[in-house]
């Protein structure tokens, strides 16, 4: 058992900056880098013996860690294009800005491909369900869902 904390201990004194530095390079944020090397050695102790090549296993431990940290924080920011009536306490400033901005919209859906345009057109303007979308345009309700995913993103990328 100390025989295992001292090798522990000395992997941690010889790649630790090494792996440091790497972690930094993907996160650029020190606090970030120092938690996936703190984590990557945190795997290393649980595993039940050391591996051959520790400085490889830790940098790909610690990439992967990266990536799972990516994925689980990478949010797409959706504008909200929902269809809503004009209230009573919109200014004519809001109305007219309101309104180009659905003639914008409105000119980006004609960038899409006929069957993705349909879905955003049904979905967005019309509030038709995806069950209802999907039945008119013949299709499984996942690719309604696809292309009202993918579509969202693009209008929102260039919005």
């Amino acid at each position: 058992m100390e025989q295992e904390a001292a090798d522990l201990n000395d992997l941690y004194a010889a790649h630790s900056v090494y792996l440091n530095k790497s972690m930094y390079y993907l996160t650029r944020n020190r606090e970030e880098a120092a938690d996936l090397v703190q984590e990557a050695f945190l795997r290393l102790c649980l595993q039940d013996s050391l591996p051959h090549n520790p400085k490889s296993w830790l940098s790909q431990t610690g990439y992967r860690l990266f990536i799972d940290k990516w994925r689980r924080t990478k949010r797409v920011s959706f504008l909200p294009i929902d269809y809503y009536t004009v209230s009573s306490q919109t200014t004519p400033e809001q109305a007219v800005l309101d309104m180009e901005f659905e003639r914008l919209v409105y000119q980006l859906l004609l960038r899409f491909k006929p069957r993705m345009r349909t879905a955003l057109y049904l979905r967005i303007y019309k509030q038709f369900s995806y069950e209802e979308i999907a039945s008119l345009l013949d299709c499984s309700e996942n690719t309604v869902k696809s292309y009202i995913r993918r579509g969202r993103a693009q209008l929102s990328k260039w919005l």
